[in-house]
């Protein structure tokens, strides 16, 4: 593709993408005229036409940084619109913020499958879905414990031998234990961790708290560090491994900062240093399919290479939480949460910690990681070479190998 040819590889591109009936369903929702501009006095390419007098989306950067966009595996920060807008100075976008938000599931997932027919011709078939951890799971719920208001409960999911260390798995904001199906349904690590993942209060089968009311969430690190310290208690468990992905892996830190009795040690994934920016008045709007809208702002943190079906498997989880609970998590990890504030307090020698994270995760960056680490002393850090911020969820049978030195060091420390 050259700079000459790239304003009719596009047009042909989105007239493809919009062949697939998942795209051309979202673009029949979509009342905005979507256009990709190339460079200020470049060439337009009307992606879609939308409806007489609705709004504008225009789309704006150098040649260059499209053919990078579609390229068969972009660099980190060209893979989606979510990163261009945050990582990519030459990149602009002229729409009405609203419009925007309502539009967004319909643009992302048509830069997805224009990059699909660009470099293959066509756009990838609908995935076969794996579900090798379902066979395997028992499922019940868990009393963590009560207040005045009454007992708040939480869905468990569990899988291995009783007897095996076991392993506890946080889920990211928004979402649920669901995450975890991918990494539960390896047999290698089945047959050796006991593995435990749930819902926290409000979140995928769990109720709410007791007391609270509906869709005016809002999670504080108090009730976060709680929850996870009764369901230990609640399931027998003295002391385990800490697994945890972004919101996760960062309330792994005030637990490894002031319950060490409880930890053997963490392999985190995509753990953030702060995260400001990650939340959108639109998450929980009534003029904005919340559930949708969700599933567009995580998608845009997914990597371009890892398969279908765990894109598929993420954008899905988030397009089904209940309104606001999404939004009232990122007051936790978008606003609330330091790293700073509780690395002084983690002993690595008592609990070895490993920080994973992709290197297209614009969230919880791969430097972001790496500071983390650096303020931990004998933190280990890996950089997961085509990974994004929901590695277990986008490709678990990769993420099994980043991970299988740092789960073989702590279960042997677990097992001594």
């Amino acid at each position: 593709m050259t700079i000459e040819t790239l304003p009719s590889r596009l047009g042909e591109a989105a007239l493809v993408a919009l062949s697939v009936p998942e795209v051309g369903d979202d673009a029949r929702r979509c009342k905005a005229r979507v256009e990709l501009r190339i460079g200020q006095q470049g060439s337009t390419v009307v992606l879609w036409q939308g409806v007489e007098g609705g709004p504008v989306i225009r789309l704006a950067a150098d040649a260059t940084i499209w053919i990078e966009v579609f390229s068969r595996a972009p660099a980190p920060g060209y893979h989606s619109l979510g990163a261009l807008r945050r990582m990519v100075a030459g990149f602009a976008v002229d729409a009405d913020e609203l419009a925007l938000a309502q539009a967004l599931p319909f643009l992302e997932r048509l830069v997805q499958r224009m990059r699909e027919s660009m470099v293959d011709g066509r756009c990838s078939p609908a995935p076969r879905h794996e579900r090798n951890a379902l066979a395997h799971l028992q499922g019940r719920y868990v009393e963590l414990g009560s207040t005045e208001a009454g007992s708040d409960w939480a869905y468990s999911e569990t899988c291995g031998p009783a007897q095996a260390p076991a392993l506890l798995m946080l889920h990211t904001a928004g979402a649920d234990a669901r995450q975890w199906h991918g990494l539960m349904g390896i047999d290698a690590l089945r047959s050796q961790w006991s593995m435990h993942a749930f819902d926290l209060p409000g979140h995928g089968r769990s109720p709410l708290p007791a007391g609270r009311p509906n869709w005016h969430w809002e999670l504080t690190e108090a009730d976060y560090v709680r929850w996870v310290i009764q369901y230990l208690d609640a399931v027998g468990l003295e002391r385990v491994v800490l697994m945890g992905c972004s919101m996760g892996a960062a309330i792994a830190l005030p637990l490894l900062a002031r319950y060490p009795e409880r930890f053997v040690g963490a392999a985190l994934l995509e753990v953030p240093y702060r995260s400001p920016g990650r939340r959108s008045p639109y998450l929980n709007s009534p003029e904005v399919h919340g559930g949708r809208l969700a599933a567009a702002w995580v998608g845009s943190l997914l990597s371009p290479t890892t398969p279908r079906a765990g894109h598929d498997d993420a954008s899905w989880i988030y397009s089904q939480g209940a309104p606001g609970v999404y939004d009232g998590d990122l007051a936790f990890y978008s606003d609330d949460f330091d790293a700073h504030a509780h690395t002084a307090a983690i002993d690595a020698s008592r609990t070895p910690l490993w920080l994973l994270t992709g290197d297209y995760d614009y969230s919880a960056t791969p430097a972001d990681s790496r500071r983390v680490a650096q303020e931990i002393a004998g933190a280990q850090f890996i950089e997961m070479q085509g990974m994004g911020h929901f590695p277990m969820v986008e490709d678990p049978i990769a993420l099994a190998r980043w991970l299988e030195q740092p789960l073989q060091q702590l279960r042997e420390r677990a097992v001594t």
